[in-house]
């Protein structure tokens, strides 16, 4: 198994980048916010990977952090899905992002992913509901603008959320309907005030 690769980006494309390692370019399918954090060309890049072979067809995926790998595996393990549709669902929500989708039961969300539909996206939820709280939780620390930031702050209002006692499905709901965009500390408060207000009616 190829656990990730380390090299010299030589190319990106529209789904893919190629990578050279020892004087060979792998050619690696990315989601395009993964593509959004690479460097120019000719720069070194890390990437980790998941390495598929298949009747008809072999492929290596890369990820730019392990929590978008590990939700990749686990929209894979789902039935109808494919790489295709997990590449279109990565491609459309940042990691945390689609944790709280996930564990809030939004499929309708899912919908938006380009070639998901109704049916595939209600699989999605009820296949990997439980499995997904917790899974994209540290994803580094960048500029306050960029959208890893608004992953890092979703990841790290869950988590504290969680350590108070909250339930992963109740905090998934209400995060989701809240800006993702805000600190982690307003979150946090914002998602208090609103999940005590339940717990007192």
């Amino acid at each position: 198994m190829i656990y990730s690769l380390n090299g010299l980006l030589i190319e990106k494309l529209d789904s893919a980048a190629v990578i050279e390692c020892g004087g060979v370019g792998y050619l690696v399918s990315c989601s395009t916010n993964t593509l959004s954090t690479l460097p120019a060309e000719g720069q070194e890049v890390y990437l980790y990977t998941v390495f598929s072979v298949k009747e008809n067809s072999v492929e290596l995926a890369g990820f730019a952090t392990k929590e978008e790998r590990d939700l990749y595996k686990l929209l894979c393990s789902v039935s109808g899905v494919g790489p295709k549709l997990a590449f279109s669902v990565l491609s459309t929500y940042l990691p945390d992002r689609l944790v709280l989708l996930i564990g809030s039961g939004d499929s309708h969300a899912l919908t938006s992913c380009p070639g998901v539909g109704g049916r595939i996206a209600q699989r999605i939820v009820v296949e990997l509901k439980d499995k997904v709280p917790g899974i994209a939780m540290n994803t580094g620390s960048v500029s306050a603008t960029s959208p890893t930031s608004m992953s890092t702050s979703l990841g790290d209002a869950m988590a504290a959320l969680i350590a108070l006692g909250f339930s992963s499905s109740d905090v998934s709901k209400v995060l989701s309907s809240l800006d993702p965009y805000l600190p982690a500390d307003e979150l946090i408060r914002s998602a208090l005030q609103t999940l005590d207000a339940r717990n007192r009616r």
